[in-house]
């Protein structure tokens, strides 16, 4: 797996630490059971750093993007101004897809 957080690979993780919680519950193993909630709260953890980065990328995007769009303005430059505003859409886009 990748350095990056992933929310796919964090439900991925999620989800196999619930599963092997369960059979461990069902079947009264407790080494099972305590591995399979660690599984779960690094999937939990892992989700939340991937929303955060997501998030931060959006706004970083929507700065960006109103600088730019505003520069474009100031100097009568439309390409930049759209360029601009296309790269604040962008950071609206990320921001919302990375809402807790």
């Amino acid at each position: 797996m990748s350095s990056e957080p992933s929310r796919v690979d964090a439900n991925t993780k999620y989800y196999k630490g619930a599963t092997k919680e369960t059979i461990g519950k069902a079947i009264g193993n407790e080494q099972m059971q305590a591995e399979g909630q660690a599984l779960k709260l690094e999937g939990e953890g892992e989700y939340k750093a991937a929303q955060t980065k997501g998030q931060a990328e959006g706004y970083k995007d929507n700065v960006t993007g109103t600088v730019k769009e505003n520069i474009g303005k100031a100097v009568g430059n439309q390409q930049m101004q759209a360029e601009g505003n296309i790269t604040k859409n962008t950071g609206d886009a990320k921001k919302e897809a990375h809402q807790y």
